[in-house]
């Protein structure tokens, strides 16, 4: 948790991605999901308050955040009957899928005219994927950089979304039954050395050229869905 909280703070992204893999290794996959519920909320929340905008950036995606927030309940649905193997399957072409061809089309941008069919869609696909499995990271993550935001505006723009779909995903989580009071109550501590990550990984982003974050950003996300699909072929 502590590895995933620095990850977290250096690309505004990634907690999920090394968390859940390393949770997965002692414990089953319900109970990592459970396990990330509260520093999903919390860490996203920190995040998505600092510095100004945030209101703003909040009416200009709202549609993207409803469909988000419904996408991620249908997502706990399906997460409550799908297949373990499967799920990991589906995840990790997602996520090679999407950032293989950012890297392969690195100065395609989305425009803000393009933007406004895209929210609704983005939104809802990223719902489903991180209802089943907190990664809402891999369409997301392409998407939000796309826009060419600095880093400091990637990370506000990306944790607000993640905030809303963590929320969304806890109450999903609960309703469904896969997630109970004890694994909660534990996921609540997990956030002490979640935030201390977070830390260390603010101090060090402020260190990093733009390019080489992007490209940090994408790295990640190919990394993990790579992981999953090898997870899920039983590898």
């Amino acid at each position: 948790m502590l590895l995933s909280g620095i990850v977290k703070g250096i690309l505004g992204v990634g907690l999920p991605i090394v968390a859940l893999p390393l949770l997965m290794l002692i414990v089953d996959v319900p109970t990592a999901v459970a396990l990330l519920m509260i520093p999903l909320i919390a860490s996203n929340f920190i995040q998505a308050v600092e510095g100004k905008g945030t209101i703003a950036i909040i009416m200009r995606f709202w549609k993207l955040l409803v469909a988000l927030a419904i996408g991620t309940i249908f997502g706990t649905y399906l997460f409550a009957v799908i297949d373990r193997h499967v799920l990991l399957l589906i995840i990790g072409t997602f996520a090679i899928v999407a950032t293989t061809a950012s890297f392969l089309r690195p100065d395609v941008t989305v425009a803000p005219s393009l933007q406004r069919w895209l929210n609704i869609p983005v939104g809802f696909i990223s719902g489903i994927i991180g209802g089943m499995s907190t990664l809402f990271g891999p369409i997301l993550s392409v998407y939000v950089a796309g826009m060419g935001l600095g880093r400091d505006m990637f990370v506000k723009v990306i944790s607000i979304f993640y905030t809303a779909a963590s929320i969304a995903l806890l109450v999903g989580g609960t309703s469904q039954g896969t997630a109970h009071g004890t694994e909660l109550g534990l996921s609540v501590l997990t956030m002490i050395p979640v935030y201390g990550g977070m830390r260390i990984g603010q101090t060090v982003r402020r260190r990093i050229n733009p390019v080489l974050f992007h490209k940090l950003v994408i790295g990640v996300v190919w990394f993990t869905g790579a992981n999953l699909i090898r997870s899920g072929l039983g590898y």
